[in-house]
């Protein structure tokens, strides 16, 4: 090794080997070389020296030496170079540092120092003092030694070599101090602030992205369209702004509940996330909407390959513990620059075009057209004043009846709802219920017409009327919702009408759909006193599994097996085999659409129980529905 020098701008005093100073006795100097001395700092201590003369100097050497090092908070030492680093001196200040006493490392030689270094650093310390002695500089150190006690303490150590004649390394010299306080205040720092910059990610996080499927939120997206439309404007390019809505989520999600419709969510996030490249961004509004922004794309052409493959993939099966389902979405387009020129109005008329796509049969796309942005304006104005339809009283009920078909007498009536905006404009639910389903409308207006219902009939009764049951259709997004048993068992108060002459109408569809908890919900409808059917019969796929333990009462035939009953045979057998299965099951059967007599005829014939339709009565108002009460159509 190379011998240890002090920095050149700090002279030592030459150093001795242990022979040379035997040799030469116990020279001041050779004492003080040990902890290398500036010869500045010797020339003031002789100073001092000579200014008491009462002691000799061998004395004053000695003790301005325990002195100084007895006042160095730490432990100073000279030790040995060799494998256990073997201590010749120590300081008293060993004993707090390390938990051993001065004895312990030099006089019995109970503990040899590398022995108290830390196992995992002891390699990398003998290195570095290794390496600083091959230059020739002192060692600057830290860290960790096992106390006596077993616990670890961080150390800082400042050391140097000391060579013998041969220019080698004999011996180490130097201060070791606990730093450990230190080190962990140090740790504390660093802990703070990486819990700071972990905070601080998760609040950019939750700012910029959903929660749910990690996709981009609204924040981001805007952000990341307004800077596509200034890239686009500056290289005349074009973007394609893609708005999402994946269809019957809502049924799902409240059918099956809100865990369901969350893994469908994060798993139609990746299907999307598939069919576009890492440049493009997919974000989620919220709910099952969701925009995709397609830049450096020429025109409509690319970006149409791009949706119809969108299309196909999210079309897949998509299976979960209650069954597989086949979720499509409905997709609008808006181009940059041609349909906007600002984030705001693409989001907006791609918007557009998707509603255009559900009203065009839903599982399909349509690009943004200024025709059509009429149209969605005059659909908005249409939401805003059915929003304020029930507050203005512009609902009104219509009943139809329902005949036995034995008897040729009216044993029921449904109620269906009219939106009357003025005297002379009334639309048809088919023009507005789609939109309250939506909305999520259709629960208040589904409230306002069941305890309209209930209050009609109950008023018939009590002016004398032979007493029939009126029935209320319940949709999907009625049925789900958490209210609706208290929504019927209010109505049913307020009206004081006897339950077991209210029907609740479900749709075949929906029993296809969360059958464990329909089978719940109906059990407690039913415990209400209230009857039940199915309407639509026929055009789904219930399984007649299910079907036999459901609380249900009446089968309504859809009418699309009725109306060809006479001429196609295929309808007329499903129609015998739906009123056979009825009643093995012991529910009564009711024909929907009847429109002629020779349908009447052909029921009968069956032996299908009731029926309803255009040759018995259109829905009428409430006041010209008793006169029906007394009509006969056994004939």
């Amino acid at each position: 090794m190379n011998k240890f020098k002090a920095p050149a701008h700090q002279p030592t005093v030459p150093i001795e080997d242990d022979d040379a100073v035997a040799a030469r006795g116990t020279s001041h100097t050779g004492r003080f070389a040990a902890l290398s001395l500036p010869l500045t700092d010797l020339e003031a201590i002789e100073q001092l020296l000579d200014a008491d003369h009462h002691l000799s100097r061998e004395q004053e050497y000695a003790r301005l030496l325990k002195t100084l090092v007895g006042n160095l908070q730490g432990m100073v030492y000279r030790c040995r170079n060799d494998e256990a680093w073997t201590m010749d001196f120590v300081s008293d200040g060993c004993l707090p540092l390390t938990g051993y006493s001065v004895d312990d490392f030099t006089t019995s030689r109970k503990v040899a120092y590398e022995r108290v270094i830390h196992p995992e650093d002891r390699d990398s310390v003998r290195h570095l003092v290794e390496s600083a002695s091959d230059c020739a500089t002192p060692f600057d150190l830290e860290y960790r030694i096992v106390h006596a006690d077993g616990s670890i303490h961080w150390v800082w150590e400042r050391g140097i070599g000391v060579s013998g004649p041969g220019g080698q390394a004999i011996a180490y010299e130097g201060l070791i101090q606990d730093i450990t306080a230190r080190k962990e205040a140090d740790h504390a720092l660093r802990d703070a602030e990486t819990e700071r910059k972990l905070y601080q990610a998760r609040i950019e996080q939750q700012a910029n992205y959903d929660t749910l499927t990690g996709l981009a939120n609204r924040s981001l997206l805007n952000d990341r369209v307004e800077q596509a439309i200034l890239t686009c404007s500056n290289y005349k390019k074009k973007l394609a702004v893609a708005f999402i809505d994946l269809d019957r989520f809502k049924f799902i999600n409240d059918s099956l509940g809100h865990h369901v419709g969350d893994e469908l969510l994060k798993c139609m996030a990746q299907r999307i996330k598939t069919c576009v490249r890492e440049v493009d961004t997919l974000a989620r509004l919220g709910g099952d909407e969701f925009v995709l922004l397609l830049t450096d794309h020429e025109g409509s052409p690319p970006v149409r390959a791009v949706i119809e493959r969108l299309l196909r993939t999210v079309a897949e099966p998509w299976s979960s513990v209650h069954g597989e389902f086949k979720v499509t979405c409905s997709i609008g387009v808006a181009m940059f620059p041609d349909d906007g020129t600002d984030a705001q109005s693409l989001l907006k008329h791609a918007d557009s075009a998707m509603y255009r796509a559900k009203d065009n049969g839903r599982n399909n796309f349509q690009f943004f057209t200024r025709e059509f942005n009429a149209q969605m304006t005059k659909r908005l104005e249409l939401e805003s004043k059915l929003r304020r339809a029930i507050e203005r009283d512009q609902f009104v009920l219509h009943y139809q009846p329902r005949v036995d078909l034995g008897s040729g007498r009216c044993v029921g009536a449904e109620a269906l709802i009219r939106w009357q905006i003025s005297p002379q404009e009334m639309i048809m639910p088919g023009n507005f219920i789609p939109l309250a389903e939506e909305t999520g409308l259709i629960v208040p207006i589904g409230t306002w017409v069941l305890e309209t219902a209930c209050a009609q009939n109950k008023a018939w009764q009590d002016a004398g009327l032979a007493p029939i049951g009126v029935s209320v259709n319940v949709s999907a997004r009625q049925f789900w919702h958490d209210g609706l048993v208290r929504a019927i068992s209010d109505a049913l108060d307020k009206s004081g009408m006897d339950p077991k002459y209210l029907e609740i109408e479900i749709t075949e569809s929906l029993i296809m759909h969360g059958a464990d908890h329909m089978l719940d919900m109906l059990h407690a409808i039913k415990k209400l006193g209230v009857q039940i059917s199915v309407d639509d019969f026929g055009t789904g796929y219930s399984s007649l599994s299910y079907l036999k333990r459901f609380p249900v009462d009446r089968l309504k035939v859809d009418r699309s097996f009725v109306q060809d009953l006479l001429n196609d045979k295929d309808d007329a057998t499903i129609a015998k085999a739906i009123v056979a299965l009825g009643h093995n099951l012991g529910l009564r059967v009711v024909a929907e659409g009847v429109e002629s007599v020779d349908q009447m005829h052909f029921l009968r014939q069956i032996d299908c129980d009731e029926a309803q339709g255009y040759y018995f009565s259109r829905p009428v108002a409430r006041d010209s529905f008793p006169p029906l009460l007394a009509a006969d159509w056994k004939r």
